[in-house]
């Protein structure tokens, strides 16, 4: 089901040019800058990537189009997704970001009240999140379309590591947050489990860009410390995943879905297992 509240706000309000940073004015078809940047409007999506960028990201484009069809919604693979997907959410209410929204599909645990506007590099991928945002623009995550301090959160699921500069998108997540607003990043984690696993699912570039990666997670909070202070980091995502997340040829079964995720209760309880997990969920204020 769609998501409602923005048919009520003028998105002008919020909106800049990504290239320039200067006031958009909207006609029936695109909007444009003083400065004659244009961004037109395909399949009822604003496009907010200049072509230069466009042909650099060709392939990341292409990837993320032929991953479309990963995003499976039986049973036992949502039992999964809920369990961990839930833990990002925060308490905070207001104008939310689905920054890097994918198919929409976190919108489905956001809690009503909340208005979201969902970005994300692929048409393929914003045309199933119109299913389930009312509104969503293409936009690079370096180069956001919005003003600063325009958003009380801001969800980063599973997106920096797509980035050629993972640093980048923390910035722009951090000029389009307000000052009291709250940061959630859930990215790869490089787990002892996993490295293999990843490290040569990665080589198809049919599904993967060249700078794909997994984070350490050193690496990750560092990154993420520098303009926010972080209040929460936690290691998710385990048998369930590892179950749902690699198996992409046969249904997974949702009683034996069941059995793995009582295991991860355990496992992420346990000192030192409970650090090799398939992702990190990382919390923090604008500093």
């Amino acid at each position: 089901m769609k998501r409602e509240g923005l048919r009520f706000m003028k998105l002008e309000i919020i909106l800049q040019c990504p290239e320039c940073r200067s006031s958009l004015r909207k006609n029936k078809e695109a909007y444009s800058c003083k400065n004659k940047h244009v961004f037109a409007f395909f399949d009822g999506i604003f496009d907010f990537i200049s072509k230069k960028d466009k042909k650099r990201l060709e392939i990341e484009f292409k990837a993320q189009g032929n991953a479309v069809g990963n995003y499976k919604e039986n049973e036992a693979y949502m039992m999964s997704w809920r369990n961990w997907k839930k833990k990002l959410i925060v308490d905070k209410m207001g104008l939310v970001l689905d920054n890097g929204c994918g198919p929409g599909k976190l919108s489905l645990v956001i809690p009503e009240g909340n208005t979201i506007i969902g970005s994300d590099v692929s048409l393929d991928m914003l045309r199933e999140a119109k299913k389930r945002i009312n509104f969503v623009v293409r936009a690079m995550a370096e180069k956001l379309p919005f003003k600063d301090n325009t958003f009380d959160v801001v969800y980063t699921d599973s997106m920096l590591h797509h980035l050629k500069d993972p640093e980048d998108g923390v910035k722009e997540v951090y000029r389009v947050l307000k000052k009291d607003g709250i940061a959630v990043f859930s990215e790869t984690h490089a787990a002892l489990i996993n490295r293999k696993l990843r490290r040569n699912a990665y080589k198809n570039r049919e599904k993967f860009s060249e700078w794909h990666k997994n984070f350490e997670k050193k690496e990750l909070l560092s990154a993420i410390n520098s303009y926010f202070e972080i209040y929460s980091s936690e290691n998710v995502s385990y048998l369930g995943y590892m179950y749902e997340g690699t198996n992409r040829k046969i249904p997974c079964d949702k009683y034996l879905m069941k059995t793995f995720l009582a295991f991860d209760k355990i496992i992420s309880k346990t000192p030192l297992i409970r650090n090799q997990s398939w992702h990190i969920i990382v919390k923090g204020v604008k500093k």
